[in-house]
């Protein structure tokens, strides 16, 4: 008799992306706790709250002290409502074929909508109409970054098509800094400067705005006079700042897998497409069950170490060769005693707390941020790179 195995059933995937909620509350009261009593946190969850899962996000944000939400698409702030979750949202991206279906639905649930032009402020009002509801927006003013918002010379025009019409109320002004990860640079006060006018315009046509909000994660460690009202906490929930900084923030996630094979082979043998590592000593391979269609970076390959848990305690393997499809092979040395099964850590936190190697030194667990300087990019991307095809395993 043969029992049929979903090939999708995560209980028969060895990796896994392991979330840890007590991080992002953590991480979360860790931020409020260099906030004035006046600005509050937004938790910026969108894309799928960086990998780490929306709601599951959300939830733990809001239990460390965040009082908004924010989530770039329509359809996820309104999912975020539908959850119950009952603080203010905010939505800012949107284009008018999903606009017309999803916006009188989002305002009639009470979220706040953004908008940077004129068509996006009609959308919102017949939203608004087909909902009867008056809609509470945002005016993004686009002072630098050149993507949405609307440029200063219109901010009055657009303040006053909004106070126009009665389906409309300005809750907000804001904007989106470009450099703020970088202190040295600027651009951050001239895009403070170009926002504090514009906002000076858009209150002499409409009236009182009642907030303002400027600062994300970077801004927000780095300038606390830009706090104004409300601060946009994203990368920082999960563990990541993106600039040096003395407030400790724990990762979120932890990606694993386990080892599928380990081998002995001579010096000089050549590992991975295009025998780009060739071995300079007699080793153990490590094959292990996880490449870059589940979220590892190729450009990395031969540039990181993952931790191995073997009978003994941990130790530190270099990812060895490229980095493939499905999988990758890290060098183990040649007195490992890792074995197939053994749970192995890409990045992230040990879950049982970190332990000495065999030797008995002190290890490091590869963090997103290494495998991002590895890779060439950043953090961000590696969090959301994180496929779907790795199950998610909620800690806790």
């Amino acid at each position: 008799m043969t029992v049929p195995i979903p090939a999708e059933d995560p209980r028969h995937v060895p990796n896994r992306a392991v979330i840890d909620p007590s991080a992002i509350t953590y991480n979360t009261r860790q931020i409020t706790g260099v906030l004035e009593e006046q600005t509050a946190l937004m938790a910026i969850v969108k894309a799928d709250g960086y990998g780490h899962g929306m709601l599951t996000a959300a939830r733990a944000a809001l239990e460390g002290g965040a009082t908004w939400l924010g989530a770039a698409h329509p359809a996820s702030a309104l999912a975020l409502s539908r959850a119950g979750l009952d603080v203010p949202i905010l939505t800012w991206l949107f284009e008018p074929s999903t606009a017309q279906v999803v916006l009188p639905e989002v305002i009639k649930a009470g979220v706040d909508v953004s908008v940077g032009s004129e068509l996006m402020l009609r959308m919102v009002a017949d939203a608004a109409r087909a909902a009867d509801r008056r809609a509470r927006v945002h005016i993004k003013i686009d002072t630098g970054m050149g993507r949405g918002g609307v440029v200063p010379s219109r901010v009055r025009e657009l303040g006053h098509a909004a106070t126009s019409d009665d389906y409309l109320s300005i809750a907000a002004a804001w904007t989106h800094l470009s450099a703020a990860d970088d202190p040295s640079d600027p651009m951050t006060d001239q895009q403070v400067e170009t926002f504090d006018a514009a906002f000076a315009q858009l209150c002499e046509e409409v009236g009182p705005v009642p907030l303002q909000h400027i600062s994300a994660t970077a801004a927000t460690l780095t300038r606390p006079e830009l706090h104004r009202d409300l601060v946009r906490i994203g990368i920082g929930l999960y563990g990541y700042p993106p600039v040096p900084s003395p407030v400790r923030l724990r990762p979120a996630l932890t990606l694993t897998t386990r080892v599928a094979m380990v081998k002995e082979v001579p010096a000089r043998s050549t590992v991975g497409y295009g025998h780009i590592h060739t071995t300079d000593q007699p080793t153990r391979l490590g094959l292990l069950p996880i490449g870059y269609a589940d979220g590892l970076h190729r450009a990395a390959s031969g540039k990181v170490e993952v931790l191995v848990r073997t009978r003994s305690g941990y130790q530190a393997a270099r990812q060895v060769g490229r980095i493939s499809m499905d999988q990758i092979v890290v060098d183990l040395g040649p007195e490992s005693r890792a074995q197939a099964g053994d749970e192995v850590v890409l990045f992230g936190e040990v879950l049982d707390g970190l332990l000495p190697d065999e030797e008995g030194r002190a290890l490091t667990v590869p963090t997103a941020a290494d495998w991002a300087e590895a890779g060439g990019t950043i953090p961000y991307e590696v969090l959301t790179s994180v496929s779907a095809s790795v199950p998610r395993q909620v800690k806790g």
